[in-house]
């Protein structure tokens, strides 16, 4: 059995979430992900592309962002590269959470969604010298 993958190339626009968000959904409900499931992993991946279009390419619309969904044993994966800015996911503060909202520094959450709304996250650099973060959401087990 040959196992299908998706690709799509966008420029590094926030315009174009809303693309990658369908793309994404579309992958995932072929794949056999129920709708929360799917739900949970277009907002991981909105959340990485977003940081990719943000950070790495820091604002500039003319980089480019590689979103590939495959699956993997028994997992979605979702594979986001882009080529802006390397970035290191250890220099990253934790949020408090634990602080009342009013107290709380607007941004810096998303990280700690991604990890919320997926079972698995890597970040590498990859062999083309760019970011890649890697998204795995286990798919339900048929009995």
């Amino acid at each position: 059995m040959t196992t299908a993958e998706y690709e799509l190339c966008v420029a590094s626009q926030l315009g174009k979430l809303a693309e990658i968000s369908d793309f994404v959904g579309e992958a995932a409900t072929r794949a056999g992900l129920d709708e929360g499931q799917v739900f949970e992993v277009q907002m991981a991946t909105d959340e990485a592309c977003t940081n990719s279009m943000e950070h790495a390419y820091e604002g500039r619309e003319d980089g480019e962002v590689h979103v590939c969904c495959f699956i993997e044993n028994n997992s979605f994966v979702v594979r986001i590269t882009d080529f802006g800015k390397p970035f290191e996911p250890a220099e990253v503060p934790q949020p408090d959470i634990t602080l009342p909202l009013e107290e709380r520094s607007i941004g810096g959450l998303g990280l700690f969604l991604i990890y919320r709304l997926v079972d698995d996250v890597e970040f590498a650099r990859d062999v083309g010298g760019g970011n890649q973060v890697t998204l795995r959401k286990h798919r339900s087990k048929e009995e």
